[in-house]
């Protein structure tokens, strides 16, 4: 009986373990410990289905990235979502953070196009996407396109400045060869051509590695914001209204189309009508005298 009091005990601790477990999702179990832990630790890759996906780029620092999102909104929040993303480059100071291009276009009530582009510090650019889709979200939007690009600057960099290094010690070596030569030798004239060539490659490779680490700098983000016949990403499927309204829509359209056409052909209608009213009266006038003499 001693010995079966430890078994009990343990069945016992075990039961209320699991049910403690199976509770609410607002306890502190193992599975919610795994959760924060994991986002403490930056996990990523998870999503929902309205935000896209979550995908970390600190893990390549050599790599120059561009982010790109499209978001489909009702016409009515565009402006208010594409100003809630300025104001999120303006706190993030101009040192981090700039606009690079803005565009909004209304067509009708319906279809309303805009666009966003920023150049923001790479540090910071996964962290303006998630604020960006969060205010998406948070308008009752939802992000139809994700995609992030990345280029491998460093290996080219690299690249660059072993070959910029070979070119740059030529050079080095051209340039004392000149300096013990004879001024008026023919082999100088030479030798100074090949030096003109190596710096023009040299100062190509500046200008190229400059422009790479300028890309490492700074990373693009493109938004795009749309609604009804401009919201990026596939056509979501139309209501039975949406149906019936574009249906209507069309034959109104049509009939416009028809009156237009009418307008425009009522003058030469009409001139052919009095032309043939003409002609009929001619002929019953001059055709039916013959007739009475005979």
């Amino acid at each position: 009986m001693r010995r079966a009091i430890p078994f009990f005990a343990l069945l016992l601790a075990t039961t209320a373990c699991g049910s403690a477990d199976r509770g609410g999702g607002s306890g502190s179990g193992p599975s919610n410990q795994i959760a924060e832990a994991a986002a403490d630790a930056g996990v990523e890759g998870t999503a929902g289905r309205e935000e896209g996906p979550d995908i970390g780029t600190t893990a390549a620092p050599d790599v120059a990235f561009n982010y790109r999102y499209g978001f489909r909104l009702a016409p009515e929040r565009i402006a208010e979502v594409q100003d809630q993303h300025q104001q999120i480059c303006e706190r993030l100071t101009l040192a981090r953070c700039r606009i690079t291009g803005m565009s909004y276009r209304a067509v009708n009530d319906e279809d309303v196009e805009a666009m966003l582009s920023f150049a923001v510090d790479p540090t910071l650019a996964r962290q303006f996407g998630r604020e960006a889709v969060q205010r998406v979200t948070a308008a009752d939007g939802a992000v139809t396109e994700s995609e992030i690009e990345g280029t491998d600057v460093g290996t080219s960099l690299r690249a660059v400045g072993r070959t910029r290094a070979d070119l740059e010690a030529e050079l080095a070596r051209i340039e004392t060869r000149l300096r013990g030569i004879d001024p008026v030798s023919a082999a100088k004239t030479d030798l100074e051509q090949q030096a003109g060539r190596l710096r023009e490659q040299i100062r190509s490779l500046r200008e190229t590695s400059e422009a790479q680490q300028q890309s490492l700098a700074t990373t693009p983000i493109l938004l795009r914001y749309g609604s009804g016949r401009f919201a990026p990403g596939p056509a979501p499927e139309p209501t039975l209204g949406q149906t019936a309204r574009e249906t209507g829509e069309d034959a109104l359209d049509m009939l416009v189309m028809m009156l237009r056409i009418l307008i425009v052909l009522s003058p030469w209608l009409a001139a052919g009508l009095i032309g043939w009213w003409g002609v009929a009266r001619l002929r019953r006038r001059f055709g039916a005298a013959p007739v009475d003499a005979a």
